[in-house]
């Protein structure tokens, strides 16, 4: 699913592969033309309000089940007690569930890279761990005929080492690595989960993205859709009339930040801004218990809530 890819998204992973990014899996979340015949594929944002092993635990769950303990679970969403459910405090309680997944993938990378274990990673444990003994001080040496040529991976690596470097003393702590893994999450490093996302866009190497690129882009987990004439149709509407805002035909890096991170926003406060507007029924801006309850499919699909945790 799109949300487990984007709890996983491990930096030892970065490979050329064509497959959309977590950042661009979130807004593929938000972009609900992505599903065939126009249906909301709500999995990413179930899985961000629920965690993922409580969702995969409630999948099954009957669906008065699920409506009793979304109501059980309110109380824990109104931070201030006021009776409203605010885009903030949701977005607070989904950092919540996203950070137990974040820290967990921080904590393994981290051990397992730690190799003289004081408790820090350096670049070159890293690459020694990730690469082999062989890169380490010589990250870019060319490849010998028939090798996979690593150079631009170990590049794009370090600059986001020395992002998540936080304190700039050349070491990561456990809580340096989360952003290393997952830039998209945290303001120092998120300019860099958009330009992976635009390297990985950009096909042809021009520093542009194509409408061709974006649609490739589209198809690469979806070969599905590639049969849908409407859709596709509607997806080169949307790069030419919402995306491409100088109308040159094609989407550069500020274009693509946009698409990406409306409003600089992560993707985790977009689930939550879309799931306010979806089950605010008054349209007061707010949640209120009743809509959460009526709405509950918002939050849980058809038939499963968690209480995303031990509460």
């Amino acid at each position: 699913s799109h949300m487990l890819s984007f709890v996983l998204l491990l930096a030892v992973l970065a490979t050329t592969c064509h497959s959309r990014s977590a950042i661009r899996s979130g807004v593929a979340a938000d972009e609900n033309d992505y599903m065939p015949q126009g249906e909301h594929n709500s999995d990413y944002d179930h899985e961000a309000f629920l965690g993922h092993d409580q969702k995969a635990v409630y999948d099954n769950l009957p669906a008065p089940e699920a409506k009793k303990r979304l109501q059980d679970l309110i109380p824990h969403l109104d931070e201030d007690g006021d009776g409203q459910i605010t885009v903030d405090e949701l977005h607070d309680w989904i950092k919540k569930q996203l950070l137990v997944y974040i820290m967990d993938d921080a904590n393994a990378l981290h051990e397992g890279n730690d190799v003289n274990h004081d408790g820090f990673v350096s670049w070159k444990e890293f690459v020694a761990t990730t690469y082999g003994l062989g890169f380490v001080d010589n990250e870019q040496k060319a490849p010998e005929e028939g090798e996979f040529d690593y150079r631009q991976m170990i590049l794009r690596d370090y600059n986001k080492f020395i992002s998540a470097d936080a304190n700039g003393d050349q070491f990561l702590s456990v809580d340096e690595m989360a952003s290393f893994i997952h830039p998209e999450e945290f303001h120092h490093t998120r300019h860099l989960a958009i330009e992976e996302s635009l390297k990985d866009l950009d096909r042809n190497g021009d520093g542009l993205v194509s409408v061709d690129e974006y649609m490739a882009d589209l198809l690469a987990d979806e070969e599905e859709l590639m049969n849908d004439i409407e859709l596709l149709e509607r997806e080169r509407r949307k790069f030419s009339e919402q995306h491409d805002t100088d109308k040159d035909g094609f989407l550069n890096e500020w274009e693509v930040r946009d698409w990406l991170t409306p409003n600089n926003d992560s993707p985790s406060r977009a689930v939550a801004a879309r799931l306010v507007a979806a089950a605010d029924s008054n349209r007061n801006g707010v949640l209120e218990k009743p809509e959460i309850v009526r709405n509950y499919q918002v939050f849980v699909g058809n038939s499963f809530i968690s209480h995303g945790g031990e509460l």
